[in-house]
């Protein structure tokens, strides 16, 4: 018999409180937050959202909920399209390793606008994050991997379902109207991997925030929707994967926290290729100036079928190619949003080496692993195995370097005063008594000079 999980799922968001979270799932939490408000300022100018924001501004939303990084005002459920669009088209948020989906656009865009609009504490806020991140990942759990390997963006298809729960929390709705919020979460979960490499992946997140939010309010008005819109015979997870493990979506459910398990990237790219990355700036040291005249990077079969691109021609696609990524780390000696730029991905000396680039598909290197080898023009040959890339379960980001990231992202926006208030703000969210202070950071708002 089909266990219950739309219902279970639906009980599990209704009932979770802040205060009876472990601290491990509270600091995964406050952690999420804090990469994603960082992200939405940071890309709050990056085409793809500047084009979002201008055409739904020109259809004349009600100017009600925050765009982050910017004065502009926009709908409370067209907000989150354009907030989960700057999170996402950086490649640079956060992932839930077993799955590879990046809960932090889909799911904190939603709280804030829900949040917000419900006029919610912080701590409720912070509940919300959490349901909608162990809903969007549980389910993640259920259908991988073959429903990523069918090419489901999991971060838009379970992003659907969790910013669903995660603005029925927000909202405060009882288990029978958060399953019907799930339904219609379930039934627009959409998102293909084919959009790797273009502005339409960052509109996946978006899309699903938005969705989310709009799918709370239609519950919380009314709505119905079917008993089991994740199990059921004609349900998200058996239409959309050949296989589901219902067990996985529910066990330990409220006792094991996902969320914990949430990885904050330190590069702004495919997070399969973060080893390759490692590996070049490691080695960069060593070459003391020498040319490169040919780089092997072995990889795990993942790695060349997500980072394949050999020649990108932008900074979107160069963040799906792994021999872009070992240039800009020998070159560079980093991963961030500047490396990925549509001018370093065209950048003479960036071309040059990247062509001298093999990448090869080697069995016996292990998930999550790189092993790079170095010929110089010199004659010399310099090799590094990475076994664990920075971001893993073995090598978690520290916080000083999530630290380090959120000023990259914040300061060239919000300059000192700002980066300084959204990371008070954040990490005061719980204990405040709505997120009318984080917004307000987070959009300059106040700001003096």
């Amino acid at each position: 018999m089909t266990q219950a999980v739309s219902a279970t799922l639906a009980e599990f968001v209704a009932t979770c409180r802040w205060e009876a979270l472990p601290d491990s799932a509270r600091a995964a939490a406050q952690r999420t937050l804090l990469n994603a408000v960082a992200l939405g300022i940071g890309a709050s100018r990056h085409p793809a959202v500047v084009t979002a924001l201008g055409v739904l501004r020109d259809l004349g939303t009600p100017p009600e909920s925050a765009v982050l990084g910017r004065s502009d005002r926009l709908g409370v459920t067209t907000a989150p399209l354009v907030n989960g669009t700057a999170m996402h088209v950086q490649d640079y948020d956060d992932t839930h390793l077993r799955t590879v989906v990046h809960p932090g656009p889909p799911i904190v865009p939603a709280v804030l606008a829900a949040a917000a609009h419900a006029e919610a504490t912080g701590a409720d806020a912070m509940a919300a994050l959490v349901a909608g991140v162990e809903v969007a990942l549980r389910v993640g759990n259920g259908v991988c991997p073959e429903h990523f390997d069918l090419g489901w963006h999991l971060t838009g298809t379970a992003g659907h379902i969790g910013a669903a729960a995660a603005a029925s929390r927000a909202f405060g709705l009882d288990p029978d109207s958060t399953r019907v919020a799930l339904a219609l979460g379930a039934t627009q979960a959409a998102g293909l991997t084919a959009a790797n490499g273009s502005m339409t992946k960052g509109f996946h997140p978006g899309k699903a925030a938005a969705d989310g939010v709009e799918a709370a309010l239609l519950a919380q008005q009314g709505y119905t929707g079917p008993a089991e819109p994740i199990e059921g015979r004609r349900g998200f997870a058996n239409v959309a994967s050949p296989r589901a493990d219902f067990t996985e979506m529910v066990t330990g459910l409220g006792q094991v926290w996902e969320i914990v398990g949430n990885a904050i990237k330190p590069y702004a790219c495919g997070i399969v290729s973060h080893a390759a990355i490692d590996a070049a700036v490691a080695l960069r040291g060593e070459l003391g100036g020498e040319d490169v005249e040919k780089a092997e990077i072995r990889i795990p079969k993942v790695v060349l079928e997500v980072m394949g691109i050999e020649d990108p021609a932008d900074g979107l696609q160069s963040k799906f190619s792994v021999a872009h990524c070992v240039t800009i780390g020998l070159l560079d000696g980093d991963g961030a949003p500047p490396q990925f730029s549509d001018e370093r991905a065209q950048a003479p000396d960036v071309v040059n080496l990247r062509r001298r680039v093999i990448a090869v598909v080697d069995d016996s290197v292990a998930k999550g692993a790189a092993h790079l080898r170095l010929e110089t023009a010199r004659g010399r040959v310099l090799e590094r195995e990475v076994r664990h890339a920075t971001a893993s379960a073995e090598r978690p980001m520290t916080e000083e370097r999530l630290e380090r990231k959120v000023r990259g992202l914040v300061e060239p926006v919000l300059g000192e005063e700002g980066f300084q208030g959204v990371l008070a703000r954040c990490a005061r969210l719980p204990e405040a008594a709505g997120l009318a202070d984080l917004l307000a950071a987070a959009t300059g708002e106040g700001r003096s000079g």
